[in-house]
């Protein structure tokens, strides 16, 4: 068991400035605006909707950095965008933290997406307070249902299983039309947060200029130096 790092860091420069940008350009204003153009008053199914202004904007702000691939993952009648790291091998998925909370809680999580996520991260030490939370494990019954979900999520980048390397869930947490906060995780296999957690909510209202002309990136994923920056 252990807790979080305070000095933690995944060295995602402009990567995570540019998401978090992504989310608060889409929920405080693209959702804002769309219900006042449309004099809309009523929020059914906003919770849902605003993912599409989300994945627009993460295509906008984080695409042009030649860093990362954003595809999306079909899961029945929900598509899940799913962005990927080519230098490291790294995908990324996005959740709103009580939606999080509730999955992590589920006996049947070895259903949800996330669970086939966790499942690309090896050898992480859950965070003592999530230990106390005691969050059931996958069930042996639905281990399948786990590799599928690995299966779709490395259908959706392009690439096969083994390719990808780990994953970072990056949480966000919202009142009414503000972001409040933002941090990225790495989970256990029984979505526990690890100790690899960094804190990214300063980046809010930070201005990011995504017309800045950026150098792509030549890391490779077997440069040591680089894969321990990541990690």
């Amino acid at each position: 068991m252990a807790a979080a790092p305070k000095n933690f860091s995944f060295n995602l420069t402009l990567i995570d400035h540019a998401i978090v940008n992504a989310l608060q350009e889409a929920l405080e204003h693209i959702m804002p605006e769309i219900m006042s153009d449309n004099h809309l008053l009523e929020r059914n199914g906003y919770g849902q909707f605003r993912w599409n202004p989300i994945i627009a904007q993460l295509r906008d702000k984080c695409q042009h950095l030649g860093w990362l691939e954003l595809n999306i993952c079909p899961r029945g009648g929900w598509k899940t965008p799913v962005l990927f790291h080519h230098s490291s091998g790294y995908i990324f998925t996005l959740m709103n933290e009580d939606t999080f909370k509730g999955i992590q809680r589920r006996k049947d999580k070895g259903k949800h997406y996330l669970c086939g996520a966790a499942y690309f991260n090896e050898e992480l030490e859950a965070q003592y307070e999530q230990l106390e939370l005691a969050l059931p494990g996958v069930s042996a019954d639905l281990e399948e249902c786990v590799y599928r979900s690995q299966e779709q999520l490395a259908q959706a980048i392009h690439a096969e299983v083994g390719e990808i390397k780990g994953h970072i869930l990056v949480l966000f947490d919202t009142y009414s039309d503000r972001l409040l906060g933002v941090r990225a995780v790495r989970l256990t296999h029984s979505l526990e947060i690890s100790n690899e957690e960094e804190n990214w909510s300063h980046f809010i209202g930070m201005p990011y200029a995504a017309d800045l002309t950026i150098t792509p990136q030549q890391n490779d994923i077997e440069d040591e130096e680089t894969l321990v920056e990541l990690l």
